[in-house]
């Protein structure tokens, strides 16, 4: 006979609810941690999908993706005359709105260097990636455009020609690629009585051809050469260099430091209160069994029956609570503003945690019990 089966069954109502009060605390520690995966894939996805080697930035500055940036097209020339660089492209990168069927989007606007980069990098789901170098834009799916659709920007008018999913920035919202001079139209684009004022104060207006890039990115002939460029190029002075993994490192602990500690300390403190929880929820059942080991004790029964069971009523505790999270989490995670993703490892981490969480939990059980003496079966 299984002790930890009979004494669930006796008490089935309080067990399955308590295991689904752990559950729901666990689906929350694990939409955290979700979260901030789907937040980290977001921020980098420019970053890695675009599989530059070296990204030329703006002097005093950490690149596009942590602040402003702003070089002169120029040093796209002077960057492709440096040896050791197979390939070089310019890049822009503007937060702005869009007004898409009567509705307003926010989202990101990138310039691609057409015919250099025509956008192939970009997880398209849909269409194809830009064939030429004005009036064609790729965009995510969430903006709400479809293909052949037509997006006013200030006047510049673009055809969607490819449709991304998951092309996302920092903040959640939808990217929007064409090509570059047509991005830097739209970045210089000012009202008229804006630009008349400019005129007649003898202010300089800027347009796309001579507006500045926020970066160039290098495509090395080989790993080897990186420092190489790396020396020559911060020689010039006016821009530095960065590699791909350092954009990554300054983008996850300087924009992105302050909500990483905040998710991180947010989930322990979830899997405390399930910790809390199992722990109580053990310590109360051995005091309502407190006659029953008494008498089990009378008998002649050895510590391990009482432990086992004891034990044994945790980890199921724990697996339920487990379970529930897991059939939850993929019905309710689609619904949320932010995607939300589960690496597999995640998942082994959490089922780890909640092992040794019903192991800390199940600890205070047996210490109670084995503080029962036989002789509490007469009183």
């Amino acid at each position: 006979m299984n002790l930890a089966v009979k004494d669930i069954r006796a008490n089935l109502a309080r067990f399955l609810l308590t295991g689904l009060g752990v559950g729901l605390t666990l689906l929350a520690a694990m939409s955290m941690t979700g979260l901030y995966h789907g937040i980290v894939a977001d921020a980098l996805a420019i970053i890695d999908d675009s599989g530059a080697d070296l990204w030329v930035i703006q002097a005093g500055t950490e690149g596009p993706f942590a602040e402003g940036s702003s070089i002169d097209r120029r040093t796209l020339a002077r960057t492709l005359a440096v040896p050791g660089v197979q390939a070089a492209r310019q890049f822009t990168l503007q937060s702005r709105r869009f007004e898409i069927h009567g509705n307003t989007v926010r989202g990101s606007l990138i310039g691609l260097d057409y015919p250099a980069d025509r956008g192939g990098w970009i997880p398209l789901q849909a269409g194809r990636a830009l064939a030429a170098g004005r009036g064609e834009a790729i965009a995510d799916e969430s903006t709400g455009l479809r293909l052949g659709d037509v997006l006013d920007l200030d006047g510049t008018l673009v055809t969607v020609v490819g449709l991304a999913r998951h092309y996302l920035d920092s903040s959640g919202n939808p990217v929007v690629a064409l090509g570059i001079n047509d991005a830097l139209d739209v970045q210089t684009r000012r009202p008229p009585d804006a630009v008349a004022i400019a005129r007649e104060a003898g202010r300089p207006v800027l347009t796309g051809r001579g507006a500045n890039v926020a970066a160039i990115m290098v495509d090395l002939a080989s790993p080897a050469d990186a420092a190489a460029v790396r020396r020559i190029i911060d020689r010039w002075g006016d821009v530095v260099v960065m590699s791909a993994e350092e954009q990554r490192t300054v983008f996850l602990y300087g924009r992105l430091g302050r909500l990483r500690g905040q998710i991180l300390m947010f989930t322990a403190v979830l899997l405390l209160v399930s910790a809390v929880v199992i722990a109580v929820t053990i310590y109360t059942m051995t005091l309502e069994k407190r006659h029953e080991i008494a008498l089990l004790k009378l008998i002649g029964s050895p510590n391990g029956p009482i432990v086992s069971m004891i034990l044994q009523q945790a980890l199921a505790l724990g697996v339920v609570g487990y379970a529930i999270a897991l059939l939850l989490g993929p019905l309710i995670w689609p619904w949320f503003p932010r995607r939300l993703v589960q690496p597999p490892q995640d998942f082994l981490m959490f089922a780890a945690i909640v092992l040794t969480l019903c192991g800390l939990g199940a600890l205070m059980g047996i210490w109670k019990a084995m503080q029962v003496e036989a002789r509490e079966v007469l009183s």
